[in-house]
């Protein structure tokens, strides 16, 4: 299979709508201080654990600061600040809020505009090379990691781009970035599959927000299966940090010659649509399925074999 791609909606201020896990704040009155009056709880560490520069402070949600419950959009721009979007390892919370936008009329244009402009200027999923590979190789997906530092890729990546620690701007110096195009620093192979050695150089490159998102949903579905290899691979432009495209691929450990499951992404792709989000989850639902996928890889395997031999297929 393959495939070649973040406002937020605004929270539903229903009162009948779904069930919301924030506490409604208490209702004002002449003894009670304003939100904005309680600035205690929203003073950010004076320390920053990246790189020294402006203070970066988690998320704060409303149970936390006692304010009213912050937007999507305001989420997202914290945690972009903080730089907790800048991996694309399988977590436990739904990031598609947070990655996603909304649905337009223009996006199959947009999408179409996209890649006339990339194949004219031979770049992404269209670069004709030479290209350098970069992985890890064939990683046994791990049943359980450690919770990961979450500035360390960051550091890593500084390090390999002489350091510059923002993706976007690497991409912006090395003139190689797409208008109006955030870019973000990928793992091949997430954390949440392969633990402390993702971190590695090897698995680290720069490419586009949307390919981000793209590899989200494939990973979050083999994430604590031990019988899945991964073998995602980069295709570097020379002498960068530039992902032109990334090839993600997952095999069975019993058949590591044949993947399950395979996509080329773009190293340039828009921002994911949250119907495209839909989509990518409902086409890997079926690997979360550790019995049905052992059973579909020895029967692809079976069909394999059968078709060598001259039997039916």
């Amino acid at each position: 299979m393959k495939k070649v791609g973040s406002r937020s909606l605004k929270p539903s201020t229903s009162s009948s709508n779904r069930y919301s896990p924030y506490p409604k704040p208490p209702p004002k009155t002449s003894a009670s201080p304003s939100p904005s009056a309680s600035s205690s709880n929203r003073t950010p560490s004076p320390t920053d654990g990246f790189d020294g520069g402006p203070v970066r402070t988690r998320p704060q949600r409303a149970a936390a600061t006692g304010g009213p419950r912050p937007s999507n959009a305001d989420l997202f721009k914290q945690s972009q600040a903080a730089g907790l979007q800048d991996t694309h390892a399988a977590r436990p919370a739904n990031m598609e809020a947070l990655r996603t936008e909304k649905d337009g009329p223009n996006d199959n244009l947009n999408m179409l505009a996209h890649y006339g402009s990339q194949a004219a200027s031979k770049k992404g999923i269209f670069a004709s090379g030479p290209l350098d590979p970069r992985g890890l190789g064939p990683q046994q997906v791990q049943t359980a990691v450690p919770d990961r530092d979450k500035g360390e890729h960051t550091q890593v990546f500084g390090k390999m781009t002489g350091g510059e620690t923002s993706s976007t701007k690497y991409q912006q110096k090395l003139g190689t970035a797409e208008p109006r195009t955030d870019y973000e620093i990928l793992h091949g192979m997430g954390h949440g599959e392969g633990g402390k050695k993702t971190q590695s150089p090897n698995n680290l490159a720069s490419a586009s927000h949307g390919a981000n998102t793209a590899m989200i949903p494939p990973d979050k579905a083999i994430s604590g299966n031990p019988d899945v290899i991964v073998d995602t691979k980069f295709a570097m432009r020379p002498g960068t940090q530039r992902a032109e495209y990334v090839d993600q691929r997952f095999f069975h450990k019993d058949f590591p010659d044949q993947p399950f499951f395979q996509q080329r992404i773009d190293g340039d792709r828009p921002k994911v649509t949250q119907s495209e989000y839909k989509q990518l989850k409902e086409q890997v639902a079926p690997l979360s399925d550790a019995e049905l996928l052992r059973g579909a890889a020895h029967l692809m395997n079976f069909r394999k074999k059968a078709g060598s031999s001259g039997g039916d297929t």
